[in-house]
């Protein structure tokens, strides 16, 4: 099954600004969904996908107010436009009422509740383009604290908060004009190590492949082995990644292998007088149906034509 991210503050964007008056106020509960709201099947862009995020309540029975709860709602919150939100959130509670008892269940719609009127405040939030973006997250937490608690601000958006926090400083000392480039640098990696090891870890991912590229390379310009380059591949992206390189690594140069055959092979046709050009085009296409499988020969052009 797909899944659907909702992760990150990018929805806003897309959070209709309806009137306060049609929605049910927080104090309402989940008692006051109205009757009407007619269930007509999971909105089209979520068929064949399963909810994101998870639900729980805590050993007291109490709900467990985490970012994997935010993530549901955005999951359902994406539908906006295709469902309205008396709709949305009906099919929210029916998602939930197999998950909960009645009291976690009551918080989680409660919830949900003030987290639509913080996503509708802050769709109409105007911020002086002036402002940098310290000052504009500054100024959403301040919006979060008129919706929710301490500790409810701390459960959904902790490591968005402290992953923001590291951006507005990464920015701030790129942008100083005092400090070196090395100094700038030392600085930024201070900073990344402070990060908690899971945002951390997402962080590095998009790039550790092009770190490992340049490790590569210079190792193989020293001159270093393919035990070297193993362990170097182990040592940055673990045995299990370094086992399927080195598998991949051997099914390339396989492959490299077969194409300079079937290259000189083609060169030899092609530079045989005897035959006509009709005789060597037919030629060279027995050679390649013989060499690849028709999935491998639509690979080949672009291989052959670097030969």
């Amino acid at each position: 099954m797909r899944r659907r991210s909702g992760w990150g503050l990018a929805l806003l964007a897309g959070c209709a600004a309806l009137a306060w008056w049609y929605w049910p106020t927080p104090a309402s509960g989940p008692s006051s969904l109205p009757g009407a709201v007619a269930w007509g099947g999971p909105a089209a862009s979520l068929r064949g996908t399963s909810p994101d995020g998870a639900v729980k309540a805590d050993g007291a029975g109490a709900l467990r107010v985490d970012q994997e709860l935010r993530r549901l709602f955005d999951y359902y919150l994406a539908t906006q436009g295709e469902r309205t939100l008396p709709q949305i959130r009906a099919e929210l509670q029916r998602y939930l009422q197999g998950r909960l008892q009645a009291k976690p269940l009551a918080q989680a719609m409660n919830l949900f509740d003030r987290y639509v009127a913080y996503r509708q405040s802050l769709a109409g939030m105007t911020v002086a383009a002036s402002a940098d973006l310290s000052q504009r997250l500054a100024r959403a937490r301040a919006v979060r604290l008129q919706y929710f608690s301490a500790a409810e601000v701390a459960g959904l958006f902790g490591d968005e908060d402290r992953y923001d926090a590291f951006t507005a400083q990464r920015l701030d000392i790129l942008a100083d004009p005092s400090l070196s480039a090395a100094e700038k640098q030392r600085r930024i990696a201070l900073l990344e190590q402070q990060l908690p090891p899971e945002l951390r870890a997402a962080r590095e991912e998009p790039v550790k492949h092009l770190a490992l590229a340049e490790a590569e390379a210079a190792l193989r310009q020293r001159g270093g082995g393919e035990q070297e380059l193993y362990q170097l591949r182990a040592s940055m992206v673990g045995q299990a990644a370094a086992d399927r390189l080195s598998e991949l690594d051997r099914e390339q140069a396989a492959w490299r292998q077969r194409v300079n055959d079937f290259t000189r092979e083609r060169a030899a046709i092609l530079a045989n007088g005897r035959l006509s050009a009709e005789q060597q085009q037919q030629a060279v296409a027995q050679l390649q149906a013989q060499r690849f499988s028709a999935q491998e020969a639509l690979r080949l052009p672009g291989f052959v034509a670097s030969h």
